[in-house]
């Protein structure tokens, strides 16, 4: 190993470990907000207030709770209640409550482009 790969190597090691807060810190700024999609339309929870939301679903009411930085579904009216039992939203991990057609995703609010269910 040359001098010159050592180099290349540390450089490398550097890149990546500096990376790694980047990263966290650019998933929490998208962690600011859940939005939430129903048979109703889209609406946007802003996770820094503590609050409960009441969403229309197609066979009843589901029951989000917002509270320091995550929401969960209280309660449904779907029969199975898998929702209710997936626990806190997290990112990269939406809430569905299929029966209701509700679901739950971290995101920021963008007007005016395409999402990957409409391309």
């Amino acid at each position: 190993m040359t001098p010159a790969d050592r180099l290349l190597l540390v450089a490398l090691v550097a890149l990546a470990v500096l990376a790694v807060p980047i990263t966290r810190l650019a998933a929490g700024s998208s962690a600011g907000t859940a939005i939430v999609r129903g048979p109703d339309g889209r609406s946007v929870i802003d996770l820094s207030e503590n609050a409960t939301y009441r969403v229309q679903g197609r066979d009843g009411e589901v029951v989000l709770r917002a509270v320091a930085g995550a929401v969960r579904v209280d309660s449904s009216t779907c029969a199975d209640k898998l929702c209710v039992r997936s626990g806190a939203l997290r990112a990269g991990r939406p809430i569905v409550c299929a029966p209701n057609g509700v679901t739950v995703v971290f995101g920021r609010v963008r007007g005016g482009e395409l999402d990957a269910v409409s391309r």
